[in-house]
């Protein structure tokens, strides 16, 4: 089922909806005791954060906390799972970055020893019965959850204060580009790309160009904090990484890439964070307006002209052959 709200419908129980289907797909995922499972699980605890931020002002402070809190634990249970695979793959896009040099045999090895190193952590994946009985809570919660507002006015002010955090954080990240800037950013990024997609019945094809530039910028931002990830194990654990030359040509390309992706989605992330936080805001709450009211065509104006004697017997009749 779709990450997102139908205008149409009212806004509480298209909350309720979404919400309930989310838990229900991660309790699903998470009982299947696979790697995929979990990184599917965490993907979905992320969406359902990201709903809770749109929702921030309708839930309020004491309950939007606590359910983010429940959320974020569940998901930090799972965090070292995918973050070990996440180095593998990050490994193999940066070999298609610089082939030549990631073909040698000592840059063989070291792939087979994080990949081993993954298996080891992955292997942890017997089952979840505590996760799994929270999800289940958090679940059957849902039903009594008190919501102030009603339409948009349950996402209005979510939408503009997590947008206009993108905003501050993109200028931060671009004024001191760290791991820590870049990765707050990256958070930011994706609470948006999620909000666009629950608001995107306000104008589909309009929305969904949004989607794919927002998910274009998480992954040269997601890219980025994955090899800022290896960088740091690079320096902690270096007998992971062979000879201090296969040491020092692996930092060379990791250098070489972050600095591409960054310049990338700096470009990118200066479009989709021009416009100010209350003006995206309003004219997404008018575009929501429109989508949930049914199209009346309007009557014309003015006095009917009648149609001339004998015309209408004759449209009657051609259009009965």
């Amino acid at each position: 089922m779709a990450f997102r709200f139908d205008a149409r419908q009212p806004a509480e129980d298209e909350v309720r909806r979404v919400v309930t289907d989310r838990l229900v797909q991660a309790e699903a995922s998470l009982g299947s005791h696979t790697p995929t499972g979990v990184h599917e699980t965490r993907k979905r605890l992320k969406e359902l954060r990201a709903l809770l931020r749109l929702l921030q002002g309708a839930l309020g402070k004491r309950a939007f906390a606590s359910r983010n809190r429940r959320l974020r634990d569940l998901g930090r249970e799972l965090s070292s799972l995918r973050d070990s695979a996440a180095l593998v793959e990050s490994w193999d896009k940066l070999g298609e970055s610089d082939r030549k040099r990631f073909a040698s045999p000592a840059m063989k090895r070291v792939r087979q020893r994080l990949q081993e190193r993954a298996d080891q952590q992955i292997a942890a994946v017997e089952g979840h019965p505590e996760l799994l009985t929270e999800l289940a809570t958090l679940r059957e919660e849902v039903a009594d959850w008190k919501l102030a507002g009603q339409g948009f006015a349950l996402f209005a002010r979510g939408l503009e204060d997590h947008y206009k955090a993108g905003r501050q954080a993109l200028k931060t990240a671009r004024d001191k580009p760290t791991d820590e800037t870049l990765h707050d950013w990256r958070k930011r990024v994706k609470d948006h790309w999620y909000h666009t997609q629950l608001l995107a019945a306000a104008w589909p094809t309009e929305f969904k160009t949004r989607q794919k530039s927002l998910k274009r910028l998480a992954e040269y931002l997601g890219d980025d904090h994955d090899l800022a990830v290896m960088q740091q194990l690079l320096t902690s654990e270096p007998t992971l990484f062979g000879a201090s030359n296969t040491r020092q040509a692996i930092g060379e390309s990791l250098a070489q890439q972050r600095e591409r992706l960054q310049a990338k989605a700096f470009s990118l992330g200066m479009r989709l964070y021009l416009d100010k936080p209350s003006v995206l805001a309003e004219r997404w709450r008018d575009l929501w307006r429109l989508a949930s009211r049914p199209y009346t065509p309007r009557k014309p104006k003015g006095k009917r002209t009648a149609a001339p004697a004998g015309l209408l017997p004759h449209l009657v009749e051609n259009t009965d052959n």
